[in-house]
C-alpha cells in the first residue's frame, strides 16, 4: 500500500512544481519585474528536495515562492491538499488558514478554501471547529452547498450525531443529482436505523419501531430494517412477528439469511412450532446457500432426531455445497463413528479449520474491499453505507469421494 501512495504523492508534487513555477513566473515577473528572486531558482531547490526524498520541504518551498492571489489559489489549495494527504494536518491547517488571511479572494474561492480546511479539521478529528465553519458556509450556493452538507454528514457520523446527520442527509436529498438520491435514501435509512438501535438500548420499543418504519418509507431494501425488526419483536414478546419480519431479509438480500438464522431459529421455537423450525430451515439452506443457516439446520435435527440423522444431512448439504464451515462441522460429529485413528486425524483437520475460520474476515466491502471480522453497517473503509456484505466461504473442490453414511 505505501508505494502507490508515495508515487501518487510524487506525481502530485511534480504537477504542484510546474503549476507553481509557471503561475509564480506569470504573476510575479509580469506584475513585477523589479524581483530578483528568479522562479528558477525556487524550482530547482524544491526539486533538489523532491530528488533528496524530502517532499516535505519541498512542499514548503513551493509554498513560499508561490505568491498568493487568485490565479494562484488551485495551486494553493492542491499543495495544502497533499499536506493532507502525506500526514501533515496541522501544516495543511495553517496553510489554509493564512490564504484565509490574505484578504485577496472572492467569496465563491473563499469558500473554496474554506471547504479545504473543514477537509483538514476532520482529518485532524477537530470535529467541533469543523462544524462551526460549516454552519459559517450554510448560506452558500447550490453547488457548493451540496460539497457542505456532505461534509456536515461526515462530521456528524463521527460524532454520531445521528438526527443531525438525518436533517443534513434530508437536505442533501433536495438538490443532490437525481443519480446520487438512491445512495443518499440509503444514507437516511441507516441514519433512522442507528436511532431505533440506541432506542432499543433503552428499551424503548415504540420509539425504535417509529425509526424502523420511517428507515422502511425511505429505502424499503434496506435488509437491515428486517434484521432489526425481527430483534425488536422479540424483545417485545412477539415472536411470530419477529419471524415474519426475519423470512424477508432473505427476499431482500440472500446474503444475508446467515445473520438472520440464530433469531429466525430462536423466534420459531419461541412460538411453539419448533418442528417447522427444521423444515424452514432446510428449505431456506436450499434457497440461501448459506453454511451458517444450515448449521443452525443441522443443530435443530441433532436435537429432534440424533446426531446420525444431523450427520446425514449435514453430508448431503456438504456434497452440494463444499465449505470450511460445514467441513469442520462434519468431521466434529464424524469423531464419535469413526476408528480412533480416523477421529484423531480429523479433530486435527477440524481444530486447524477453525483456526482458518477464526482467522480469516468474515465480511467485506463491496465498495472498496475494506475487509472485516464483524458486521458494520458503515464501512470503515470508505463510509458508505449498506456496503459490507457476508462473505461467502465455500470452497471449490471434487465432492466425489463424500458420502452419506449408512
Amino acid at each position: 500500500m505505501e508505494q502507490p501512495t508515495s508515487f501518487f504523492s510524487f506525481l502530485l508534487v511534480l504537477i504542484a512544481i510546474g503549476l507553481a513555477w509557471l503561475a509564480g513566473y506569470r504573476s510575479r515577473f509580469h506584475h513585477f519585474p523589479g524581483l530578483k528572486r528568479s522562479p528558477q531558482h525556487d524550482y530547482f531547490i524544491g526539486l533538489n528536495y523532491l530528488l533528496n526524498d524530502e517532499p516535505d520541504d519541498a512542499i514548503d518551498i513551493f509554498i513560499e515562492a508561490l505568491e498568493v492571489n487568485s490565479d494562484t489559489l488551485a495551486t494553493h489549495l492542491a499543495l495544502g491538499t497533499l499536506l493532507r494527504r502525506r500526514g501533515k494536518v496541522d501544516r495543511s491547517i495553517s496553510h489554509y488558514q493564512q490564504l484565509l488571511q490574505s484578504g485577496c479572494f472572492s467569496a465563491r474561492q473563499l469558500f473554496e478554501v474554506k471547504i479545504q480546511l473543514v477537509k483538514s479539521f476532520i482529518s485532524a478529528g477537530l470535529l467541533d471547529r469543523a462544524e462551526r465553519l460549516l454552519d459559517e458556509l450554510a448560506n452558500t450556493p447550490p453547488a457548493i452547498r451540496e460539497i457542505v452538507l456532505g461534509l456536515s454528514i461526515t462530521v456528524f457520523q463521527k460524532e454520531k450525531e445521528w438526527q443531525k446527520a438525518l436533517v443534513s442527509a434530508s437536505e442533501l436529498q433536495k438538490i443532490c443529482p437525481p443519480h446520487r438520491r438512491q445512495e443518499i435514501q440509503l444514507q437516511i435509512s441507516h441514519f433512522h436505523c442507528e436511532l431505533a438501535d440506541t432506542a432499543l438500548k433503552f428499551m424503548q420499543l415504540d420509539v425504535a419501531r417509529d425509526e424502523l418504519r420511517k428507515a422502511q418509507q425511505v429505502c424499503r431494501h434496506n435488509v437491515r430494517i428486517y434484521l432489526m425488526q425481527g430483534r425488536l419483536e422479540s424483545l417485545a414478546g412477539a415472536p411470530r412477528e419477529a419471524v415474519k419480519a426475519l423470512l424477508q431479509v432473505s427476499q431482500f438480500d440472500p446474503v444475508f439469511s446467515n445473520e438472520a438464522s440464530e433469531e429466525l431459529c430462536s423466534s420459531l421455537q419461541k412460538a411453539g412450532i419448533e418442528k417447522q423450525a427444521v423444515s424452514l430451515l432446510e428449505d431456506g439452506a436450499e434457497l440461501s446457500n448459506e453454511s451458517r443457516q444450515i448449521l443452525d439446520s443441522v443443530a435443530g435435527i441433532a436435537k429432534e432426531h440424533g446426531e446420525s440423522e444431523a450427520l446425514v444431512f449435514l453430508l448431503q448439504q456438504l456434497k452440494a455445497r463444499p465449505s470450511l464451515s460445514l467441513l469442520t462441522q462434519a468431521m466434529s460429529l464424524s469423531i464419535r463413528r469413526d476408528s480412533h485413528t480416523q477421529a484423531r486425524v480429523m479433530e486435527i483437520g477440524a481444530n486447524l479449520l477453525s483456526q482458518y475460520l477464526q482467522t480469516s474476515p468474515h465480511y467485506r466491502c463491496e465498495n472498496c474491499g475494506f475487509e472485516l471480522k464483524s458486521m458494520h453497517w458503515l464501512c470503515p473503509g470508505c463510509s458508505r453505507w449498506g456496503m459490507v456484505k457476508p462473505l461467502d466461504d465455500r470452497i471449490s473442490y471434487s465432492h466425489e469421494d463424500l458420502s452419506t453414511p449408512s
